[in-house]
């Protein structure tokens, strides 16, 4: 099984997923790890602040369609509604491409597990205290499936990726190894 952050690292960039994947290299993200910290506080008391309803926290999920696995921060339950919910530490204020498509894997693993619908999931952005809504739509599950299909590509084949330089690589902790 591919897991949700193979799919946030492949849209990143393809080549941070091979050397994850297939060189085995492992790579410390130290914001996520002091992220990691604060996640169950962070969880609990804004989604209370925010809306009504039981709040369910790092949710481990797998799907046998998708072939795929994560564990989503937070799912917020009002009556048969479920709502994924992740939580960023990032002073980026707008919707990243790689970040739908996580919220829409997790609506993806909400929906096979508990039966449901998901419409909506929610990013919250702990450093400015901001939430965006996400819109989850039939066409953003359709897009899933190919980018599923093109991870599990690079990881069967073990092709190093083709990619361009882009002002991500400043800021990406793969950079020392591409070449």
């Amino acid at each position: 099984m591919i897991e949700v952050s193979d799919i946030v690292q492949y849209l990143y960039c393809p080549r941070k997923l091979y050397f994850i994947k297939v060189m085995g290299l492992r790579i410390t993200r130290p914001k996520m790890n002091a992220g990691k910290e604060v996640h169950e506080n962070v969880a609990r008391s804004i989604a209370r602040r925010k809306m009504e309803g039981e709040i369910l926290e790092n949710v481990y999920l797998e799907s046998q369609r998708y072939g795929m696995k994560g564990c989503v921060d937070a799912i917020i339950k009002r009556g048969e509604e479920y709502i994924p919910m992740d939580i960023k530490f990032s002073r980026f204020k707008s919707l990243f491409y790689q970040w739908k498509m996580q919220l829409v894997a997790y609506a993806v693993l909400v929906e096979e597990n508990f039966g449901c619908s998901v419409k909506k999931a929610y990013i919250y952005l702990a450093e400015g205290k901001d939430w965006i809504e996400v819109e989850i739509t039939p066409e953003d599950k359709e897009a899933l499936t190919k980018i599923i299909q093109k991870v599990r590509e690079i990881i069967r084949e073990e092709k190093y990726p083709k990619t361009r330089k882009s002002k991500k690589c400043n800021y990406c902790e793969a950079a020392r190894f591409c070449v």
